[in-house]
Formats: C-alpha cells, sequence, structure tokens
C-alpha cells in the first residue's frame, strides 16, 4: 500500500511533462498541418509562374511589365516557404521563433495560403502560440 500524503517522485514529474509535452503537441498539431497543406499547395503557383517567366525570358520575349510580377511571385514564393517551415517547426515543438513567424505571415491577406483562408489558422497558431505552457514546450520559447 502506498502513502497518498507522499510526495511525488521525480519520474512521477517527469511523467507528467511528458505528457503534458504530448498535449501541447497535439493541440499545435491542428493549425500546424492545415498551414503546412495550404501553404505547399499555395507555393506551386508562384513556382509555376515563375518558371514560365523564366523560359519566356530565354526565348527573348520577356515584356517590360513581367519583372515586377516575378518579384512580387518570388517573395510570395519565399513567405509562403517561411510559413510551411514554420508549421512545420510549429508540429513538431523544433522552434518558437519560426512557428510564431509562420503564424504571423499567415494572417498577412496578401501573403496568406489560398486567398483568406489562411488567416483563421494563423489567429488559432497565434491563441494557441500565447499560451504560458506552450512557450515553455519549445526548446528556444521564452520563458
Amino acid at each position: 500500500m502506498t502513502n497518498p500524503y507522499q510526495s511525488p517522485s521525480i519520474s512521477d514529474k517527469a511523467d507528467d511533462i511528458t505528457l503534458q509535452h504530448k498535449e501541447i503537441r497535439v493541440r499545435l498539431s491542428r493549425p500546424a498541418t492545415a498551414l503546412l497543406i495550404m501553404s505547399s499547395i499555395h507555393s506551386v503557383f508562384p513556382a509555376i509562374a515563375i518558371v514560365s517567366i523564366v523560359i519566356v525570358a530565354f526565348r527573348g520575349d520577356l515584356g517590360g511589365s513581367t519583372i515586377p510580377v516575378t518579384i512580387g511571385m518570388t517573395l510570395q514564393f519565399i513567405f509562403l516557404l517561411a510559413i510551411a517551415i514554420g508549421a512545420a517547426k510549429m508540429g513538431n515543438l523544433e522552434s518558437y521563433r519560426a512557428a510564431k513567424t509562420a503564424a504571423v505571415l499567415s494572417c498577412i491577406p496578401g501573403l496568406t495560403p489560398f486567398g483568406l483562408l489562411g488567416i483563421p489558422f494563423g489567429i488559432w497558431s497565434l491563441r494557441l502560440l500565447s499560451e504560458p505552457a506552450v512557450k515553455a514546450a519549445f526548446p528556444d520559447g521564452p520563458r
């Protein structure tokens, strides 16, 4: 028979921390997966546009108005790539800064995956990332 008034052992505390860590990972995996899938699929469109413009440029049919479009598509591709990487790091609890960056970028209407569809997932991610227990679960999270 065990003493119910005995202080918990170190292994009990470690088990509680591991359980809490798994629960946080499950909670973050939902918005992280949504942002990862949406940004990965949406990044195909600017990539195709960039490749098409490069092919046209090598053929010599490049007009003057394609340079701003190329710059815009390249920036959008970079931001979508940053959202995808940050979402992956959020789901694996690897980097708080990358996760927060992905969540903030997905809330910007011009950069968010699939128009305005990414904004609710960015807000959901920011809401979860603001909780103290979630911050503590990341190795680089603010303490």
